[in-house]
């Protein structure tokens, strides 16, 4: 019915647009019509026909529409059958050098002498530049006389404390003597009292003259007095050290081995202190740095060998796991994994990009599916299976462990079913569909 009614309008539109043309071209034709009855009548004639030619048109495309067969989708499908189910992690960063160090100089000054250029091999302790040691030897020279004068007052002060305190001693021992005569001469009426205490009285000042010596706090085992004097000159060592140590760190050397990737360093030029004026790059050893979700970060253990290839150079390497980051890193939110590469050449360098996988069994048997095979929809899973009868059937399933790749499929599926694994946002319900079989990659 419906068909008929579009045949009836369509052949009516046909008719009007007919009649349209004609009275543009013949403005008076309604009048000579209403007047001249055979003109009417030839007319009405060539309106039937064309009606007629139009009627059988849209009749024939109709049936050949209606004759139509539907086509058929081509689709990969996958045989449902219980398999173990394995987790790929992949590993993707960029390789890192054992080191890359930037060499910049402690102190301010200029630069005399330039040793290394771009691309040369240098060794731990070869110099790479020189700066200016003028200012910084007269300086040691004066530091060197402060220390000099200052320890010469030490020695000077030392010898004057012992001379003293042998001079002290013996004195105090030579008054004790004479006391202890004129004790005894007392007692038996030799000498008088009043002799007796001048004798006591000379004791006692002796006493306390070298009281004046041994009592005073020792520093490292050496009296006040002499100790004083001791930490000045010492301050003037130390400065005369400090000043050498400068005059060394002026003289740039390479920290470690490796080649000179960076140079910043002219003779004549005046760098301040902190300058980058090198950068050494030891690719001795090369690593693999890249970062992993926090599942993936949990099946991984030092230890585990993995192959790595270099896509710039179509080689792979191998290599271990040597390092697994025990915390999230605060910017990507990921996990950092380092792989040590067991053999390297001349063509492999720092800064390339390289990928590695590792597989683990998560279940021994398992009914799964790729990801990409369900559809999700107002919260619920789907998965379109080919039936016997050729025509896709659509099936609410529910999935349990997943991985970046498959997901188990607990129920709603079962062992034998043909599950379709492409062009899923194409099929519906009922439609037919071609199948092709697995897919070249999972076969």
């Amino acid at each position: 019915m419906d068909d008929f009614i579009n045949l009836f309008n369509n052949l009516l539109q046909r008719c009007k647009t007919c009649l349209m043309k004609i009275n543009n071209v013949f403005p008076n034709l309604r009048w000579q019509l209403q007047n001249n009855k055979p003109l009417a009548l030839c007319c009405i004639a060539v309106i039937g026909l064309l009606f007629f030619s139009s009627a059988r048109g849209l009749l024939k495309n109709n049936s050949a529409k209606t004759d139509r067969k539907p086509i058929a989708i081509e689709v990969h499908t996958k045989v449902m059958a219980p398999e173990p189910m394995y987790k790929t992690v992949t590993l993707f960063g960029q390789t890192s050098a054992a080191a890359k160090i930037n060499v910049v100089n402690k102190y301010a000054g200029m630069i005399t002498e330039v040793h290394k250029d771009l691309g040369d091999k240098v060794s731990a302790g070869d110099v790479l530049a020189q700066q200016d040691l003028k200012d910084i030897n007269i300086q040691i020279d004066r530091a060197e006389a402060d220390f000099k004068s200052y320890d010469a007052y030490t020695e000077r002060y030392d010898a004057t404390f012992q001379s003293n305190f042998a001079k002290y001693q013996s004195d105090y021992n030579l008054k004790k003597t004479n006391f202890d005569r004129y004790t005894e001469l007392f007692k038996k009426g030799a000498v008088s009292k009043l002799t007796l205490d001048e004798a006591e009285q000379q004791m006692l000042s002796a006493k306390a003259n070298l009281e004046s010596l041994t009592n005073q706090k020792l520093y490292d085992g050496k009296p006040a007095y002499v100790a004083q004097r001791a930490e000045r000159a010492e301050q003037r060592r130390n400065s005369k050290l400090l000043l050498e140590n400068q005059r060394e760190d002026m003289t740039i050397r390479a920290p470690r081995d490796g080649i000179i990737s960076f140079r910043n360093a002219e003779a004549g030029n005046y760098v301040q202190a902190g300058t980058h004026l090198f950068t050494i790059v030891d690719n001795s050893a090369l690593n693999l740095d890249c970062y992993v979700s926090e599942y993936d970060a949990a099946l991984l253990n030092t230890g585990e060998t993995v192959s790595v290839f270099v896509e710039s150079l179509g080689k792979k390497y191998d290599g271990k796991i040597t390092f697994v980051s025990p915390d999230k890193n605060r910017e990507n939110k990921n996990y950092m994994v380092r792989v040590a590469l067991n053999k390297t050449d001349g063509q492999l360098k720092s800064g390339m990009f390289a990928r590695g996988t590792l597989r683990f069994l998560q279940k021994d048997k398992a009914l799964f599916v790729n990801r990409s095979a369900l559809l999700e929809l107002n919260g619920k899973q789907y998965a379109f299976v080919l039936g016997g009868d050729k025509k896709v059937h659509r099936k609410p399933v529910q999935s349990g462990i997943r991985n970046t790749e498959f997901a188990e499929i607990v129920s709603g599926l079962q062992a034998g079913d043909r599950v379709i694994t492409d062009n899923i946002t194409r099929l519906r319900e009922g439609i037919q569909a071609t199948d092709l079989g697995k897919k070249e990659d999972e076969k």
